[in-house]
């Protein structure tokens, strides 16, 4: 359902028409577009979505300045005709007739609920990553997906990047040989302990002692609404050390480094290599994390090892993560001192029988054209002697300032076609990230992963944490 005449407030449209993609796109194709999420995350999406019609804002912190570099009062602003909602149940109600597709930029802990809300009524959904808190949720959202044939795309910008459809061409194409190891970090060497810090009304180290925050009695700022923000998490009084920004780090509320990162990171492997759910995985932390004690957060950082098996005639992998960890990934045989990643924050590298390729951030930049030193073979013979394969995987024009994701899904809806990064691929990556939680849960245990009924094969207990409770009143949807 593209925009019609069941457009609202000061729409109007024309016969519908087909246009190539110059110039800005015609009213015939608007789709009308809800946000549930407005700041942060959904900022980014407003900017990349503006040749479209925003009728509904729905958010449930309408400030005008905090933390967030985009809240959601300031970003509501720039859209005077769209309605404002605080609960995306009764935006949906509401707007039903109105709304053709959804964009869902809310914490984790509410992606799914509001997903599966949205694609029961047939909208098309565009849905942050991870797409889920937990394992039962993803399983959820794509089934939901196929059930109500609807459009949907993971917020893993960088599957659109014009540089990791290279990458997966290469590694396709057999340019460093057969690959069995691979290395993804992101802050490794880096970043302090994301939780230290000012958080609330007291100063964190980062020792895992939350009783101050957790007791605090602190009143709830008119702009947020607290009860609609928890949402299906369990009740607990208001603290800013929730949000904005930081609600990940929290096991109620998010996915933590590993749900931020895995659907970027491990999108360009797992491409290329046709990984899908691993069949082992273990996990270290920092030594003062212990899992039985602490029920409130993520630990300070994490190292990860994920086997996954032969595919065909591709040998087994092992992919090793090194998140906030002061371990350092290992650099390619033949290093010079002076050589840096090509983002020493982020990133990761496939090692080969013939060389590696490293990669950055590549879920950054423009989608239509490379950016320089992004991705690279090593050593610096072979990518000079590599010859560069045919494109066979389409570059995406560049929209916005992060590039083409958002068009690819506006465009797969036009065309009635699945977008790059649907939910059937996104969950999986999604699932990896759950499953990477559970093993940092679980951290110095070898955990056994059956893939074909995405179970736990040797600890009943891992099991249990494929699915959460939720409060009275907030079951997901079916």
């Amino acid at each position: 359902m593209l925009a019609t005449s069941t457009a609202v407030g000061c729409f109007s449209f024309f016969p519908a028409r087909v246009l190539g993609r110059g110039g800005a796109t015609p009213p015939s194709e608007k789709l009308n577009i809800a946000m549930i999420g407005t700041g942060g995350r959904g900022a980014v999406s407003l900017r990349n979505l503006t040749d479209h019609n925003i009728v509904a804002l729905c958010d449930v912190d309408w400030r005008t300045e905090s933390r967030s570099e985009f809240p959601a009062g300031k970003m509501a602003a720039q859209y005077p005709q769209a309605k404002r909602f605080d609960d995306y149940r009764i935006m949906l109600a509401e707007m039903d007739k109105s709304i053709d597709a959804v964009v869902v930029a809310t914490a984790d802990h509410s992606h799914a609920h509001a997903s599966i809300a949205a694609m029961r009524m047939k909208k098309h959904v565009y849905c942050e990553k991870p797409l889920a808190h937990d394992m039962h949720e993803v399983r959820a959202m794509m089934a939901a997906a196929k059930k109500y044939n609807v459009i949907t795309q993971t917020g893993n910008q960088g599957h659109s990047n014009y540089d990791v459809r290279s990458l997966v061409e290469w590694v396709r194409a057999g340019a460093i040989g057969s690959v069995k190891e691979v290395h993804l970090f992101e802050g490794a060497g880096r970043r302090p302990a994301p939780a230290a810090g000012k958080v609330g009304t007291v100063a964190w180290t980062g020792q895992y002692d939350f009783t101050k925050i957790l007791s605090d009695d602190i009143p709830v700022p008119p702009e947020i609404k607290w009860d609609l923000w928890l949402g299906p998490a369990p009740t607990r009084k208001f603290n800013p050390a929730y949000l904005p920004l930081s609600w990940r780090r929290w096991l109620d509320f998010g996915t933590g480094v590993m749900g931020d990162f895995v659907c970027h990171y491990l999108d360009p492997v797992a491409w290329s290599l046709d990984l899908e759910l691993p069949e082992s995985i273990e996990a270290e932390t920092d030594e003062a994390y212990n899992p039985q004690t602490n029920n409130q957060t993520y630990p300070n950082y994490s190292q990860l090892r994920c086997a996954y098996p032969a595919r065909g005639n591709k040998p087994p992998v092992t992919v090793s993560w090194y998140l906030n960890s002061p371990a350092r990934p290992p650099r390619p045989q033949g290093w010079k001192e002076d050589e840096k990643l090509p983002d020493e924050s982020g990133g990761g590298m496939i090692v080969g029988s013939q060389g590696s390729i490293l990669f950055g951030k590549v879920f950054h930049g423009s989608s239509m054209k490379s950016t320089p030193g992004l991705v690279r073979l090593y050593p610096d013979d072979l990518d000079k002697s590599f010859k560069r394969p045919d494109m066979t995987i389409p570059r995406l024009q560049a929209g916005g300032d992060l590039g083409g994701h958002w068009l690819d899904w506006v465009d797969s809806i036009k065309a009635g076609k699945q977008a790059g990064s649907h939910f059937g691929y996104g969950g999986m990556l999604s699932k990896s990230a759950v499953i990477g939680n559970i093993a940092v849960r679980n951290k110095g245990k070898i955990l056994r992963f059956n893939a074909k009924d995405e179970t736990i094969i040797n600890d009943d207990d891992a099991n249990k944490l494929f699915q959460r409770r939720y409060r009275e009143g907030w079951n997901l949807p079916t």
